[in-house]
């Protein structure tokens, strides 16, 4: 069956718009209800919120008897930009918009949200993947449902109108049983314009409200800053039931379909606020951020006076012997777990195995009880990497979380945990995140260190020089006019090499990784002592060689592996503390104990990945087709 949105909306306007009005974003959800200026909360909504990946648009506008629908293949900003700039956007009585980072379905505007189910009175939004919708979609059109998208969401629409009882909130909790895997989904019902019905497994959704009678929902708590004062973090399975009349405003949780309370948290607006100050870019901004964050990480965990570590997320540990750890990651945070596994066997001595969850959770999983997982997310809701903890728990294993938000799934689901303290971080490609969840993994192996016998005088010279630790990251900082510099002169260049030895490996792997998420260059690392297995066989002079060579315990091998490269007179450029006199271009960082080099050649490595990116005019804080979040597999 076709029909005609204007028709549907029309319809939904008549019977439920009267009530309140509703606006979602997606590949984020957002939702409010109350009595500010319409407009204003969807642009701010939109304008913060705007930095994850989407590729398609719709927004919905009433004026009195006057409706209008846009949908846009590409950015907000086209989409708002057709309507009509001589009305008066403020008497309008409603706004809803959306934006999609297509999965089911290409990018057009036939699969852009929302979707209805075939009578037109299901209005649905979805955050997700239903895993199981091929099979549920084959038994609706067995029964004479069509579809006009090639979404999994429609499925749900029509799934509501297949077993609709006299109940809504019923009717959905039938639907809840029936699909699988992951999602976030608000449900509108034009018979019951005073309801709203949310639900959430695997997906990130949250519901906030303020003294003011006004409530949200929203998939990030960025996009509520400055609006919400209470936030509820609803959990997997959860069903909210939200019901108003003229004079009240209510909700209702449900857990596994009986009643339950969820505890609400203060929303901290100056912590979630984030603005470019007067930086081009918010990576350039979070680059620059890091000494301050490095700082942050360490205040109140760190006694520099006695070189004590204080961690509350240490407290359960005291009395652990653990004797082997496996990290479990992916992306980013996967390359903190490499570097992480150089530190807690060169130091403490334990057995590290480092995981791709994506793999992790296909390999036959084996718990002991002196076996620890650690998981590390950005966001504390990497779907991956959720997954692989939830097998865990289901075996009682142990497990420990580092995420760089405090009431996250990971957060509340791990054992104890580190909360990494980045603040907001906008940019898709990862900077401050990566220093500040590898600062919280390198006292986690000092901390098992010293628990085991730690070195003392090695251990006091790491301690000593993590508390210079942000004014080095500072001078790396102050060269960032020369590595512009030198990215001037890499703009000819379409492939580039990445070396490094030890602790360096890991560091060429996420200074690769920048290199390709944000110059859309293609780039490969590897070990400096792979050279001659085969990598020679790719570099020539087209292939710039970017060698991480700080003067540690790998200098003198590495020394020989960059003369294999410059005898054959090819192009290097070297990120290192010493000085010499055969390399094409140097960037300089401040000598350092070889445990914290890391720190500061990763950080000059997203500087040349930035000022390259920026000299080739991409959209560097929303790389294409990348999301800062990926909650869906």
């Amino acid at each position: 069956m076709n029909y005609d949105w204007h028709v549907v909306f029309n319809l939904y306007l008549v019977v439920s718009l009267t009530f309140y009005f509703h606006f979602f974003v997606m590949c984020w959800i957002f939702w409010y209800t109350g009595s500010w200026d319409t407009v204003s909360v969807l642009l701010h909504g939109l304008q913060r919120l705007e930095y994850r990946w989407y590729d398609s648009a719709w927004l919905y506008v009433t004026w009195k008897d006057w409706s209008h629908l846009e949908r846009a293949v590409g950015k907000v900003s086209e989409l708002t930009s057709r309507f009509d700039q001589e009305r008066d956007v403020s008497s309008y009585t409603c706004w809803i918009a959306h934006t999609r980072w297509a999965t089911h379905g290409g990018v057009t505007e036939s699969n852009t949200h929302p979707h209805t189910s075939n009578d037109w009175k299901r209005i649905i939004v979805h955050n997700g993947i239903i895993e199981n919708y091929s099979k549920l979609k084959k038994e609706l059109i067995a029964k004479w449902y069509t579809f006009s998208s090639e979404t999994d969401t429609e499925v749900i629409a029509n799934l509501l109108q297949e077993h609709a009882t006299w109940s809504f909130v019923e009717t959905v909790k039938e639907v809840q049983s029936r699909i699988r895997w992951a999602y976030a989904v608000l449900i509108l019902h034009v018979d019951s314009p005073n309801e709203m019905v949310a639900l959430r497994l695997w997906s990130p959704l949250l519901f906030a409200y303020n003294d003011t009678n006004e409530y949200f929902f929203s998939s990030d708590a960025q996009a509520l800053a400055w609006y919400a004062k209470k936030l509820i973090y609803l959990e997997d399975g959860d069903l909210l039931h939200f019901h108003t009349t003229d004079a009240w405003k209510d909700y209702t949780i449900f857990h596994n379909g009986e009643v339950t309370k969820r505890d609400s948290e203060t929303f901290d607006h100056e912590a979630m606020e984030a603005s470019k100050w007067d930086f081009k870019h918010f990576m350039l901004k979070e680059i620059y951020e890091q000494p301050n964050v490095l700082s942050r990480v360490c205040k109140w965990r760190v006694s520099f006076e006695d070189f004590t570590l204080h961690a509350d997320a240490f407290h359960g540990m005291h009395q652990e012997d653990y004797k082997k750890i496996v990290t479990v990651a992916c992306g980013t945070s996967n390359y903190v777990w490499r570097l992480w596994t150089y530190w807690i066997q060169q130091l403490a001595k334990i057995e590290a195995q480092n995981e791709i969850a994506s793999e992790y959770e296909n390999k036959p999983f084996f718990v002991d009880p002196r076996k620890l997982h650690i998981f590390v997310s950005q966001s504390g809701e990497t779907a991956d990497t959720l997954s692989v903890l939830k097998m865990l728990q289901e075996q009682w294993g142990k497990s420990f979380g580092v995420v760089n938000v405090v009431w996250s799934s990971i957060a509340r689901l791990t054992d104890s945990w580190f909360f990494a303290r980045a603040g907001t971080e906008i940019g898709v490609a990862s900077t401050k995140a990566f220093t500040s969840q590898s600062l919280c993994m390198l006292l986690l192996a000092l901390f098992l260190w010293k628990r085991r016998g730690m070195r003392l005088s090695l251990y006091q010279k790491i301690m000593r020089e993590l508390e210079h630790l942000p004014a080095y990251i500072e001078t790396v900082l102050d060269q960032s006019d020369q590595i512009r510099w030198i990215a001037m002169q890499l703009m000819q260049y379409k492939d580039f090499f990445f070396l490094g030895r030890g602790y360096q490996v890991p560091i060429a792997y996420e200074s690769s990784l920048k290199f390709k998420e944000i110059t859309y260059l293609h780039s490969e690392a590897y070990p400096a002592g792979e050279l001659k297995h085969w990598p020679l066989a790719l570099i020539d002079e087209n292939v710039p060689t970017i060698f991480i060579l700080p003067h540690d315990e790998m200098y003198e091998a590495n020394i020989s592996s960059m003369q294999e490269i410059k005898a054959r007179k090819w192009k290097i450029c070297v990120i290192w503390d010493r000085s010499v006199e055969w390399s094409d271009r140097q960037i300089s960082i401040p000598e350092t104990c070889d445990e914290l080099y890391p720190f500061l050649t990763v950080v000059a490595g997203q500087l040349l990945a930035y000022h390259l990116a920026d000299l080739l005019e991409n959209d560097i804080d929303k790389p294409r087709n990348l999301a800062k979040s990926v909650t869906v597999k």
